[in-house]
């Protein structure tokens, strides 16, 4: 097992910032009031996985959208933080909650207001059109800009190193 897998194996709580990372980054403005988001349908397969194997996903955005919450509510995400620009106190609530140390976290971040959890946690991933001082912080630079399936990549890669994926690939018949 290389590093990365080492570290992928402990992981007991995925915590993922939204815009930049489980979207592209744009929002988009209309008439109506608010803005819309779009995800990735890989990431949201990858969410499910990931709970059934009993990791939970949090959600943790700076950006109080009622978009991250509806996304949230449709993957059944219980942890959905929105407008959360101080994420450590919420990444601490989360250890709390769940009953874990920093290096059983893993953390999906792009920019600034993700270092703290980014310097902390036991894999830290990003995209690849990550900040520059981000991608520094990471264990894991992903080949992939965010909003294209960063999720689907971690979490794959995370049933991997537990010896998971063969249950998840199974329940597809293959």
């Amino acid at each position: 097992m290389d590093d990365l897998d080492l570290r992928a194996a402990k992981i007991r709580l995925l915590c993922t910032d939204i815009d930049g990372v489980l979207t592209p980054g744009a929002l988009t403005y209309g008439r109506e009031p608010g803005h819309t988001k779009d995800f990735h349908v890989r990431d949201g397969a990858a969410t499910k996985w990931l709970q059934r194997a009993g990791i939970p996903v949090a959600f943790i955005s700076g950006l109080d959208a009622a978009a991250t919450r509806h996304r949230a509510e449709d993957l059944g995400v219980e942890d959905c933080f929105a407008g959360h620009l101080d994420k450590l106190p919420v990444l601490d609530q989360l250890c709390a909650k769940y009953g874990l140390t920093y290096d059983q976290v893993a953390h999906l971040g792009d920019d600034l207001p993700d270092l703290p959890l980014l310097s902390r946690v036991g894999l830290a991933c990003c995209p690849s059109d990550a900040a520059p001082e981000v991608k520094g912080a990471c264990h894991w630079v992903a080949e992939i800009p965010g909003g294209l399936g960063l999720l689907r990549l971690v979490a794959e890669r995370i049933l991997k190193a537990q010896g998971r994926w063969a249950d998840t690939v199974g329940k597809y018949g293959a």
